[in-house]
């Protein structure tokens, strides 16, 4: 059984993550209109400090991903299958999060579903990118 590279993750987790953020920001200015219309939106406006919040969370969530892909690996092999499952479960984590939010009555569901369904591929997009890089 190998060892997780740390340097590895932090490093590939970057990639992963700035990859994340441009797709991601491409998804939502597509599918996220409908944002703009809810009540303490940021998006329409945001702040220097929402942004900066987004942008790390967006880069701890790169990180994450690649963990996720390097854990996998002694059980999936290394390559491309095992970055889309890591892919994958990422997104059912998360979607499952919006979700909540949803069931919370914060965000209808309108507004979360497309966003969920855009994300996947743009998810897969930088897992791939990440994980490309990533060797123990």
């Amino acid at each position: 059984m190998s060892k997780v590279s740390w340097s590895r993750v932090v490093g590939c987790g970057l990639v992963a993550g700035i990859v994340w953020i441009v797709l991601g920001s491409v998804v939502t200015a597509l599918l996220g209109r409908d944002f703009a219309h809810l009540p303490n939106n940021h998006l329409a406006r945001p702040t220097l400090g929402f942004i900066l919040l987004n942008v790390v969370i967006d880069l701890i969530e790169g990180i994450s991903i690649i963990w996720l892909y390097a854990v996998l690996r002694p059980v999936y092999g290394f390559g491309v299958r095992t970055a889309l499952i890591a892919a994958f479960a990422w997104w059912i984590i998360v979607s499952l999060g919006d979700a909540t939010w949803c069931s919370f009555g914060l965000f209808p569901a309108r507004t979360v579903i497309p966003l969920m369904i855009g994300t996947l591929p743009a998810l897969v997009v930088a897992t791939l990118v990440g994980t490309k890089f990533y060797r123990e």
